[in-house]
């Protein structure tokens, strides 16, 4: 391809990522919230104890963000940037259809989404896929300093070594500068009962994820993708042995799903893939840190429940359903969901609601008048 053209295509796709994300999401809606708020702290002067909630590498680099300016939105911004520049990088992993894969990274829900969030996803992500694209020793490098700051991306190896090459995978020893960190992880529920549940989730890869997508996706595949499908499922099934897995964790895998289906020689599933993201990119916009009124319109009319049986989203919480899995409670259970549950923020609700939803089959039954808004009780079963 002329030179002038891949620019002209790169330049395009960085225009497109960057206009989404600072003039499609809602920022003015976005919060500090969880984990962001000690990044925020960092940025503010405060130094943090190491862990792997808040990486200190990132950590002191948002400290000395802030040592140049006072603005919380610089955090933002450069996580903004890491997107655009994600975006700009995953296209020129493709064989073909350069312009078409950009476009598709540009517009991915998930991706829009983490970009807009000071947590350590957007920034580890752009080093591991600038990292591919460069290839090389160099591109181990800059892979490395991305797994230093997530430590999850250096089991995700195999996946880099599909995009470029073996030795950017080598770069997968930087998770050894969190080693120390692993004990301020938490308890992760049994393989055994996290894989079964989590690999009915493949919607956490994004738009070519769900079921639309992934008919887009078998539409696209020839020989040659092939290893890229297989990298795509290798993220998913890392991802699925974590009991809190979610879009944050396979954002690799909307990569190479955008590579193999920007690269298809079917003009019109690319069209039908462009679409779709943007479609499910609005929906991402709407539910962005949603306020009250947006979760308020889609709550029954129902009074209030009946007794039941609590189950809660959280793994580390003592009523977690991963713990009564295997020993179901008698009667009717429950779960609640709130605003917090539908709305995008860096929390991750929104990732264990879709869980609850996909494996307990879960039926309205009630509503609670809360003083933070209205609760929806679902009777689930196992």
């Amino acid at each position: 391809m002329r030179p002038a053209r891949t620019i002209a295509e790169l330049t395009l796709v960085a225009i497109v990522a960057t206009w989404v994300r600072c003039s499609w999401l809602p920022l003015e809606r976005h919060r500090f919230d969880g984990h962001e708020a000690d990044y925020l702290a960092a940025f503010q002067g405060a130094v943090l104890e190491p862990s792997t909630r808040h990486m200190p590498l990132l950590a002191g680099a948002y400290r000395g963000l802030g040592r140049l300016t006072e603005a919380p939105d610089a955090l933002l911004a450069v996580n903004l940037a890491a997107g655009v520049v994600t975006a700009v990088a995953g296209a020129t992993l493709a064989r073909r259809g350069r312009l078409a894969t950009g476009l598709l990274l540009a517009l991915s829900p998930t991706l829009v989404f983490w970009s807009a969030n000071a947590y350590h996803v957007a920034i580890p992500l752009a080093l591991t896929v600038v990292g591919a694209a460069v290839g090389g020793w160099w591109g181990a490098a800059l892979f490395a300093l991305g797994a230093a700051n997530r430590l999850e991306l250096a089991l995700l190896a195999p996946a880099v070594a599909c995009l470029g090459g073996w030795r950017v995978a080598v770069g997968a020893v930087g998770a050894l500068a969190g080693w120390p960190l692993l004990d301020s992880a938490p308890a992760l529920t049994p393989l055994a009962t996290a894989l079964p549940v989590n690999l009915q989730l493949p919607d956490f890869l994004g738009a070519l994820g769900t079921p639309w997508g992934l008919l887009l996706v078998a539409a696209s595949v020839r020989r040659r993708s092939l290893p890229l499908l297989a990298a795509t499922a290798w993220v998913h099934v890392v991802g699925s042995c974590f009991d809190d897995y979610g879009t944050r964790h396979a954002l690799l895998g909307a990569v190479t799903l955008a590579v193999l289906v920007g690269s298809s020689e079917r003009r019109w599933v690319v069209a039908v893939a462009l679409a779709w993201s943007a479609w499910q990119t609005h929906q991402v916009v709407t539910w962005y840190y949603a306020p009250d009124s947006v979760f308020q319109a889609t709550v029954p009319d129902l009074p209030e429940p009946p007794p039941c049986t609590e189950v809660l989203d959280d793994p580390l919480a003592r009523g977690s359903h991963w713990h009564v899995r295997d020993a179901w409670p008698e009667g009717t259970v429950c779960w609640g969901e709130e605003r917090i549950h539908r709305a995008w923020t860096s929390r991750g609700l929104q990732d264990r609601a879709l869980r609850m939803h996909r494996v307990y089959d879960p039926v309205p039954i009630g509503v609670l008048s809360l003083p933070g808004g209205p609760r929806v009780i679902y009777e689930v079963t196992r």
